[in-house]
């Protein structure tokens, strides 16, 4: 016959396989459309990159032409007044007086600078100054000394005029005599405002910049969309590594994408050096405005792939499901052989078959468990595994309208062995038809064994094999509760053992709990049956005496209690120890109708005869009797 577990885990087999073969092919479409996905977006983003660095390039390339040409335009005119103050002699008034016509000739002709000067051989202005101007010297001036040592347009690096007083560029031309010695400079300036005003009207979107530097790299202006005019860095080399590097592979012109180091926004920045001389225009236009349109062809391509991948997912989940059902199926068809298969052979749980409560058939593990040989119970009435015939037709009367309705019942209950005794049983049944019904019967009698064993001992004294103290109180309660009805005296008794701290000390505590046992079993000689005696820790017991007549009865017991205690004990190594007892007595109700009063008046009276002197049986007084018989 074929295993049926064998025929379970081969159906689950394709089921593996498919699962593997789902995934593996979620797995490689999500993989491509990701790559598809990624290909495309990273193609995209590439044409956004070289749209906005084509923006960016011919944005500074158009800036730089145009400052090229203003340059050159300031140029121009400092190279008309070179020649005229070639042409005159400065040294005669008419010729001065020559020199400042054509200074503010060529000022009025350029309204984008403040003022056009020329200074001598030594730097000193001579011309262009205010009338009763202070006199002032350029010779420190790095401009002047370039023009010096150039015959052509000299563009300096940022600097604060010392006239007007403005951030901004000075541009300079030497100036010859005839003989062609150096006569001086001829120079004027552009103010940082004056480049401002032109970068404010540039295109450069909600996150642009634009920016001017030296040929040394210092900032003479800056403009950014976001933060406006600021002049706190003109003068500074505050650059990022990114345009150092390009920079370096090409001067004259060139791009980069980086965070701006003066504001740490992310920009395509262009750079263009202005024909003519060393300055550069950088314009940076906001990754936030050229790569808008793409981050939203990034939200739809991933919308589309969730939509994509969790079709491809749902589709996958329903043809697994599909399969899965038609395997459960296919196992629960073989869980039920296996089933079928471990009731018959099963060694431990017993099977039966009833019809009318007449074996049809059982299994080996019934006849073990109730000691029957195989054929004994076949075609049997039930009846004979009971105890009794009530608990025959209690049964039958509880079970079968539970089955009648497609329910399933189950008990515990004690059942006969064949050799007569009883164990316990773990009863369980279900129908199988209107007249047919299937129970399954579990040897539990070692469980309730060992369940009745754990109770006693979470009743008694390990030790002693007394009651302990919960016990007790429970047994206090019932017997007070019972002598109420019956309005009887019950006596409850406090004994501590006297010299039993010695008797350790002197051979160890193996003959201590030797005592200790010996003490119990002698307690248990001198009560009746209807009466308690506990063991509540260490050397301390207590008595619940039951129906006495009075307090004379008490006394006769507990001094009976005392005379067996003090007897000698021998112990296992051939030593001999010797104990006594005081006894505390609360008598209730005339102590006490709770527990706890007597309990606690039985312990006072208990330390009363220890400070009395110990060996001796002491009954609970109340206060005003305890003074009286002080004053006696």
């Amino acid at each position: 016959m074929t295993d049926p577990s064998l025929a379970a885990r081969s159906a689950a087999v394709p089921l593996r396989r498919l699962a593997l073969a789902l995934v593996a092919g979620n797995v490689a479409i999500i993989v491509v459309l990701l790559l598809a996905a990624g290909v495309a977006l990273r193609a995209g983003r590439a044409s956004e990159e070289v749209r906005a660095r084509e923006s960016a390039e011919n944005l500074a390339n158009g800036l730089a032409i145009e400052l090229g040409a203003e340059l050159k335009q300031l140029d121009n005119a400092l190279a008309t007044i070179a020649m005229r103050v070639h042409a005159v002699d400065a040294t005669q008034a008419d010729g001065r007086a020559e020199i400042e016509r054509s200074l503010a000739e060529q000022r009025s002709l350029l309204p984008q600078v403040d003022a056009i000067r020329i200074a001598d051989e030594d730097g000193s202005v001579r011309f262009g100054l205010d009338a009763g101007g202070a006199p002032v010297s350029i010779a420190d001036r790095d401009y002047f000394h370039d023009a010096k040592a150039h015959d052509g347009l000299v563009v300096s690096e940022p600097i604060q005029g010392r006239i007007v007083r403005k951030w901004g560029v000075a541009v300079a031309r030497q100036l010859q005599r005839a003989d062609g010695s150096f006569a001086g400079v001829a120079y004027t300036n552009l103010s940082s405002g004056h480049f401002l005003d032109r970068f404010k009207h540039i295109a450069l979107g909600s996150a642009g910049a634009v920016s001017l530097r030296s040929g040394g790299l210092r900032l003479i202006t800056r403009y950014s969309v976001i933060d406006g005019a600021q002049e706190k860095n003109i003068g500074t080399v505050t650059i990022s590594e990114e345009m150092t590097r390009r920079l370096a592979a090409d001067p004259e012109r060139g791009s980069y994408l980086t965070p701006t180091a003066l504001d740490g926004i992310e920009r395509y920045t262009a750079y263009q050096r202005v024909p003519g001389c060393t300055l550069r225009v950088f314009v940076g236009l906001g990754t936030s405005d050229f790569l808008a349109g793409w981050r939203r062809e990034v939200a739809q391509m991933a919308a589309l792939l969730a939509v994509a991948i969790a079709t491809i997912a749902g589709f996958s989940a329903l043809l697994f499901v599909q399969q899965r059902r038609q395997v459960t199926a296919r196992r629960e068809i073989a869980r039920l052989a296996q089933e079928q298969s471990v009731m018959l052979d099963n060694e431990v749980v017993g099977m039966i078959k009833l019809k009318n409560r007449t074996s049809l058939w059982k299994n080996r593990a019934l006849d073990r468990i109730f000691g029957y040989e195989p054929h004994e119970l076949v075609g049997a009435p039930i009846r004979r595994l009971y105890l009794d015939d009530e608990t025959f037709d209690e049964i039958g009367s509880l079970a079968y309208p539970i089955l009648a309705t497609g329910g399933r019942f189950s008990t515990q209950l004690r059942m006969r062995h064949k050799q007569g005794h009883a164990i316990w049983i773990e009863l369980s049944g279900a129908a199988v038809s209107a007249n047919e019904s299937l129970w399954s019967l579990t040897d539990i009698t070692a469980l309730k064994d060992s369940e009745a064993h754990a109770q006693h001992l979470a009743l008694h004294d390990a030790m002693t094999g007394l009651p302990n103290r919960r016990l007790f109180y429970e047994r206090l309660l019932y017997i007070l509760a019972d002598a109420q009805r019956r309005h009887q005296l019950t006596a409850v008794c406090y004994l501590d053992l006297d010299g039993f701290k010695a008797v350790n000390d002197a051979f160890g505590h193996d003959a201590g709990d030797a005592v200790l046992r010996e003490v119990a079993k002698r307690l248990l000689g001198c009560i009746r049956t209807n009466d308690v005696v506990a063991r509540f820790g260490g050397d301390e017991f207590a008595l619940i005496l039951s129906n006495i007549q009075d307090a004379r009865e008490v006394e006769r017991v507990l001094q009976r209690v005392l005379q067996a205690i003090e007897q000698p004990i021998h112990l296992a190594g051939g030593e001999t120890a010797t104990v006594g007892a005081s006894i505390g007595v609360a008598i209730g109700p005339e102590h006490g109708d709770a527990s706890d009063t007597l309990m606690a008046r039985a312990d006072q009276a208990m330390y009363v005869a220890k400070r009395a002197g110990k060996h001796r049986v002491c009954l609970w007084a109340t206060p005003s009797t305890e003074r009286a018989d002080q004053d006696a």
